[in-house]
């Protein structure tokens, strides 16, 4: 017995009332309002059912009875009442006191407890990219390959619908109920190449939602092409949104490839898959079937939200009015035509049950404090920001923080000057240096050009054999007035050359701090000469790689002989 029922002594007799299994017969008796009351506190307490399902087994019953005919003069409008001078109930049972509690005490559970939000969010671009992507990890073939295998295995995935739900922006159910011939491909039934941008199909969607209503009042011309769409190439929202491209391979697939011929007018673009993975073209997918795989490619795809039948409803209209790149969101009376909603129906009606999630921003005053609120409900997505004036904080604001900016940058010119500073300290310093060697050089090659001899070779004796070399007179002069204005720093070498890095030196090898090596260890320092060079004492290019000039040249008297051997 539920525990919101009074057990009392009166209850308990009626509960045992004979009469009781007869509460819903054709005559109503005094036990009818307590065996419906504990019908609903079954369904409320019992089985967890919503507020909406109680509310909706209520009116079936007040329905019920307000329509009953009369009953031997009974009569069972109004409330529910005992007539002491028929001696019988009358009435509407629904309107019993009983009943009123009842639906009191689960409205308060379901209050207390705190309902559910039931209302599907919308199911952004970057969602379905992600449910694309997780399909795709399980079977990674095109779209129609993957719908059938993925049906056909366990891993439901509907790629094919979630592009052309979120383009028409339709419901489930509407989805479900498209035929062959409502699309006309046109142009783009030719080739599965999209070549063209104006390239386009057309798509008739004849269960909208209110479009019967809107035939049954009687329609204007203008007004019967609103549910009529055409459908371009959309390449810039990548694959999970190109409905052109998903939907034209889909119909050629089955054309070509699973039923080798063409799907007829009547057949479903959505049918149901056999358990053989076989399309029953005839039958179209279940509501409950499509809800399945959207909740499992959410869960698989790691996506924190719940979707229902609306979530591309709300989606395709939100980012065409939101989200697309400036210069291309739409205007709200072309997401009123997309949509099909009535040309009457007011902006604001449209924002609160379409855009819903604009509408809690607008209305959404959770930032009252902050310096320079947003004040969101004074425009659409707060573009009048843009254009207000600044005030006198705001002003304040920006000048302390364009202050700071300018003192740090302040400070780091500062460094670099410092910087510059000792560089040009070093620059003068080397340029002296320079200027000493040019004037070294310089009296050199005049001191040179003093002299006047024969131009004929002469003998260069080297310091450490008995051979012989001829040398121009000229060259010879100009090495001995360079070694002469030149003190040598780490060799002693018989001459030097303006080459860098071109030099043979004598042995045992004069070391810096004026000790020398071993004359026995010089064939290991021509070895290394030879094949690694000697950087420390101006020896940069290795022996063996010197070109044939360095040493038969001008140099030869210098290098030749000690190269050769």
């Amino acid at each position: 017995m539920p525990p919101t029922l009074n057990h009392t002594r009166e209850d308990s007799e009626i509960y045992s009332d004979p009469n009781f299994k007869n509460a819903f017969e054709h005559v109503l008796n005094r036990c009818s309002d307590k065996a419906l009351a504990l019908y609903l506190s079954w369904r409320g307490f019992q089985e967890n059912s919503s507020q909406s399902t109680i509310d909706s087994v209520q009116a079936g019953f007040k329905m019920l009875w307000d329509k009953a005919c009369v009953v031997d003069g009974v009569t069972f409008h109004g409330k529910w009442h005992h007539n002491d001078a028929h001696h019988q109930w009358e009435g509407n049972l629904v309107l019993s006191a009983e009943v009123d509690d009842i639906v009191a005490s689960i409205r308060h559970k379901v209050s207390s407890k705190g309902a559910e939000w039931k209302h599907s969010g919308a199911m952004k671009k970057e969602y379905m990219d992600k449910i694309l992507a997780w399909s795709e990890s399980f079977c990674p073939l095109d779209t129609p390959l993957q719908y059938i295998c993925l049906a056909t295995i366990g891993y439901k995935a509907l790629p094919l619908g979630n592009t052309v739900a979120f383009m028409l922006w339709t419901r489930n159910y509407e989805l479900l109920k498209l035929k062959h011939g409502d699309v006309k491909l046109d142009k783009t039934e030719l080739s599965l190449t999209i070549s063209e941008h104006n390239a386009y199909f057309k798509i008739h969607l004849k269960n909208c939602k209110g479009w019967q209503r809107k035939l049954d009042k009687g329609m204007r011309e203008a007004d019967l092409q609103s549910n009529h769409y055409k459908i371009y190439p959309c390449l810039d929202m990548a694959k999970a949104c190109d409905t052109l491209l998903h939907l034209v391979s889909w119909m050629k697939w089955v054309k070509l490839v699973h039923l080798s011929q063409l799907m007829t007018e009547e057949d479903f673009l959505f049918p149901t898959i056999g358990i053989n993975g076989m399309l029953q073209l005839g039958e179209p997918l279940s509501h409950d079937t499509i809800q399945k795989w959207i909740n499992e490619a959410v869960v698989g795809s790691g996506i924190p939200r719940t979707f229902t039948m609306h979530c591309y409803h709300h989606s395709g209209m939100q980012y065409c009015f939101m989200f697309t790149p400036v210069g291309q969101r739409w205007t709200l009376v072309w997401v009123q035509w997309w949509g099909g909603w009535a040309e009457g129906e007011h902006h604001d009606t449209l924002m609160h049950y379409l855009l819903n999630e604009l509408n809690c921003y607008k209305n959404n005053h959770s930032d009252v404090l902050q310096p320079v609120p947003h004040k969101g409900d004074h425009s659409l997505t707060g573009k009048a920001v843009l254009i207000w004036p600044a005030s006198t904080e705001v002003l304040n604001m920006a000048h302390a923080s364009i202050t700071a900016d300018i003192a740090a940058l302040h400070m780091t010119v500062k460094e670099v000057k410092e910087t510059l500073c000792s560089l040009s300290v070093d620059v003068r310093e080397i340029h002296q240096q320079l200027s000493d060697m040019s004037n070294l050089v310089v009296k050199a090659l005049t001191s040179a050009s003093a002299y006047s001899a024969p131009s004929g070779p002469v003998l260069c004796q080297s310091t450490t054999g008995s051979n012989a070399q001829a040398m121009p007179i000229t060259d010879l002069l100009l090495s001995m007035s360079l070694l002469s204005q030149i003190r040598p720093q780490r060799t002693k070498a018989c001459a030097s050359t303006s080459l860098l890095g071109v030099v043979i030196l004598d042995m045992p090898i004069l070391c810096p701090n004026g000790t020398q090596t071993t004359k026995s260890d010089s064939w290991r320092d021509i070895v290394c000469h030879w094949t690694e060079g000697e950087p420390w004492l101006d020896l940069h290019i290795l022996l063996k790689d010197w070109p044939y000039h360095y040493y038969n040249g001008k140099s030869s008297c210098q290098f030749n002989m000690k190269y050769s051997q």
